[in-house]
């Protein structure tokens, strides 16, 4: 009984002991708040280098049928066809898989919707149909850098491009303390006015030619900065749900392949840099045979060009001659040189699937490896990597890593980052200006020439690469490359151009007949743009 009497005494004290804690606790409790969090996220714009839209949030309404509310739907699909540009059936076919609530349209425009509300009202269907306003994205630029750009999902979510990889600075968290998050815009280095000029002569090369997919590019020669990006085939971005992914894969940057004889003018920077006497004359009969390590293969031309230098090997683009100049270097001295160049290397940009391209260890080589690679071909790279490279060649031998986001700017138009390129040398300038020189000849009486424009100094080279047939593993009936680069003006350079397609079919598969011309169109336009003129005293910052 005693111990009974403890044990409720106990308890009792417990009790009494935990009313006085809730006690205390409430006395010394304080007010607490809830944080106010931002209620909506608008997400950044996205511009070219010169303002204007290319991606940008606006508002857009979609139409929904409440199935279960619709006595007559053949009627109310004849109601609302005319303004949403589908037909009766379309309409019917798109609602027969909803079973209460059916999307029937998205991006309607404020003008549509709001003569579809007054249709809809007058017609006394309010309780059949619904007219949902949505922020969306906007795409003005339709086709146009539309791998660079990318697009947002369905959930406004990057997906792509420059939507995907700055995703968390376009749409940021919600804030705290503020009704609306706004989140940072961001300017690219891409005009789109020379976008334009690219866009319409890769339009042009796929109407005549019928490649399987074409790779173009202009950059500035001085900065480093990406005017134009074009991959073929493009789509819109505004309806990226009926793209393919052939479609929406980003070439310049995802996709890598053998270059060609383009490729020559860096091997050739690497065996002058190492004192290889490139002026002794090299005589090509079409058929060059070389001995490695005791095994002896065999260096093809397309026809034979005679006695061949430096300059006449660019010019009229001689495997040979390059070959047996490459072949003074060590493999290492080589791989080195090419690195210095980028290839092999991932570049340091932001778009997503960048593919660093491909080059077999040195340990891997066979006997005849480095005299193939002398002019592009057991190596793979990107057109984002041919066309940096070729800012050495433009700049001195200064390579200035290409760059695609100009600035990105804050709501209040205050600047959050503004990127630089630094340069890093890679050749001499004595280099850099003899290879410009003899790309240059190639423009007036080489392979190049028709990309040639009156009044402009063009320094071009081009390539037809032949590539394996993934398939058979044979080059023999394997599709071809045809592409090429050139630099401009070749006295005071200001843009590269590079063109580079695959597959051509038709009467030609050479890059002097398909990608000059390309070349010299876009070099053209500049010029009608006023874009082409001296380019003044240029700063080069190095590392």
């Amino acid at each position: 009984m005693a111990f009974l009497l403890v044990i409720v005494l106990i308890f009792i004290v417990f009790l009494v002991r935990i009313a006085y804690i809730m006690m205390e606790g409430k006395e010394g409790a304080k007010d607490y708040d809830d944080p106010v969090v931002a209620e909506d996220v608008i997400r950044g714009t996205i511009r070219d280098s010169e303002g204007r839209i290319l991606a940008s949030q606006v508002s857009q309404w979609a139409l929904y049928f409440r199935l279960t509310q619709i006595d007559d739907m053949e009627a109310l699909a004849q109601l609302v066809s005319p303004y949403i540009g589908m037909s009766v059936d379309e309409i019917l076919t798109q609602v027969s898989s909803y079973n209460t609530y059916a999307l029937v349209r998205r991006r309607i425009d404020a003008s549509t919707a709001s003569a579809l509300q007054a249709a809809i009202d007058e017609a006394g269907v309010q309780d059949q149909v619904v007219l949902e306003k949505q922020s969306v994205r906007s795409y003005p630029s339709l086709f146009h850098a539309a791998q660079m750009i990318g697009f947002t999902n369905a959930e406004g979510v990057g997906s792509e491009g420059i939507e995907y990889s700055y995703d968390d600075i376009l749409s940021p968290y919600p804030g705290l303390d503020e009704d609306v998050t706004y989140g940072d815009d961001i300017s690219l280095t891409v005009d789109l006015d020379v976008q334009y000029l690219v866009d319409v002569q890769v339009q042009e090369v796929a109407i005549e030619h019928s490649p399987s997919y074409i790779m173009a590019m202009v950059a500035d020669a001085r900065t480093g900065e990406v005017l134009a990006a074009s991959s073929w085939p493009w789509y819109d971005l505004n309806w990226y749900n009926i793209s393919s992914d052939e479609e929406r894969l980003n070439r310049n940057v995802a996709f890598s392949y053998e270059p060609g004889s383009v490729f020559k003018v860096f091997t050739l920077a690497a065996a002058m840099e190492e004192g290889v006497d490139t002026d002794t004359i090299f005589y090509c009969d079409g058929s060059e045979d070389f001995m490695v390590n005791g095994s002896t293969f065999t260096i093809n031309c397309h026809s034979p060009h005679g006695q061949v230098d430096a300059r006449q090997m660019i010019s009229r683009s001689c495997n040979g001659a390059i070959a047996s100049w490459v072949l003074q270097l060590s493999d290492e001295t080589f791989l080195s040189y090419l690195k210095d160049f980028g290839f092999g290397v991932r570049p340091d940009v932001k778009l997503g699937a960048v593919s660093a391209g491909w080059i077999a260890p040195v340990g891997s080589w066979s006997n005849r490896t480095k005299a193939t690679m002398a002019f592009g071909q057991e190596l793979n790279v990107t057109a984002f990597q041919v066309v940096q490279a070729a800012t050495a060649i433009a700049n001195d031998g200064v390579l200035m890593p290409l760059q695609v986001i100009d600035r990105i700017v804050d709501h209040d138009g205050n600047i959050v980052e503004e990127p630089q390129s630094q340069g890093r040398q890679v050749t001499s300038p004595a280099t850099a200006s003899a290879i410009l020189s003899y790309m240059e000849t190639a423009v007036e009486e080489g392979t190049a020439r028709k990309a040639a424009v009156d009044g402009v100094r063009v320094a071009a080279k081009t390539g037809t690469a032949q590539l394996i047939n993934e398939e058979t593993g044979s080059y023999e009936d394997g599709p071809t490359l045809a592409s090429t680069l050139a630099i401009v003006p070749a006295d005071d350079p200001q843009y590269i151009i590079y063109f580079a397609v695959c597959a051509p079919t038709g009467g030609t598969v050479w890059g002097e007949d398909i990608a000059a011309p390309a070349a010299g169109n876009v070099i053209r336009g500049l010029v009608s743009q006023g874009r082409l003129h001296s380019a003044g005293q240029r700063t080069i910052q190095l590392n």
